[in-house]
């Protein structure tokens, strides 16, 4: 007797708490965010709140873990790709910086061997005076030094968008670990639980 009057409360209790929390979890509002679009933290947040929470213990689907995990890859790759980009930028960049740096020793000997020349001489068919020679001489000296100091600036914004770069996609693959990580623990301590619950219920 007292035995059934003990299974009749606890009948009672569970069905009373199922209504409580089945009442409670229906007026929850959807959480908001996307699994296919937002930047990847926002992702990985949304992916925590559609997540189920048994005992303390997150339960992810697989499927959207490796939504997540493919959404990750793509940014890995576009950044890649983006990088491969600066690269082949560079190097023209710095075929330019080289042309130009060759121009400029050009003319400095150039300039060099016109000084030691006849004060009038004849340039290109034309005769002029030294002293506008030299003038016009330092005029093409100082316009290919001015597009050699662009060019080297040019080259080293390149390399700063590149180290931004390979920096983000290591921050990006290191948070991507560590979700990764977390999720295995999860699933591994949850695994733990259930093989404890079993053989508790069997022994």
């Amino acid at each position: 007797m007292k035995n059934t009057t003990c299974l009749i409360l606890l009948v009672a209790s569970i069905a009373f708490f199922a209504n409580v929390f089945g009442q409670t979890s229906s007026r929850r509002e959807p959480p908001k965010g996307s699994l296919t679009s937002g930047t990847i933290d926002s992702q990985f947040i949304y992916l925590y709140a559609i997540s189920k929470t048994q005992d303390g213990i997150e339960h992810v689907r697989q499927a959207n873990l490796e939504r997540i995990r493919k959404n990750v890859a793509d940014s890995i790759r576009a950044l890649t790709a983006e990088i491969a980009n600066l690269k082949a930028k560079d190097g023209d960049q710095q075929a330019a910086v080289d042309a130009m740096t060759d121009s400029v020793n050009r003319l400095k000997q150039e300039l060099q061997t016109a000084k030691q020349e006849k004060d009038s001489f004849s340039f290109l068919g034309i005769p002029l005076q030294k002293n506008l020679y030299h003038l016009i001489m330092w005029g093409l000296v100082l316009l290919l030094a001015l597009a050699l100091a662009f060019y080297i600036y040019r080259y080293n914004q390149s390399h700063i968008v590149t180290r931004n770069t390979q920096k983000a996609i290591s921050e990006l693959q290191e948070e991507f670990d560590q979700h990764r990580k977390k999720a295995m623990e999860k699933e591994q301590k949850l695994k733990r639980q259930l093989q404890d619950e079993l053989n508790r219920r069997m022994g």
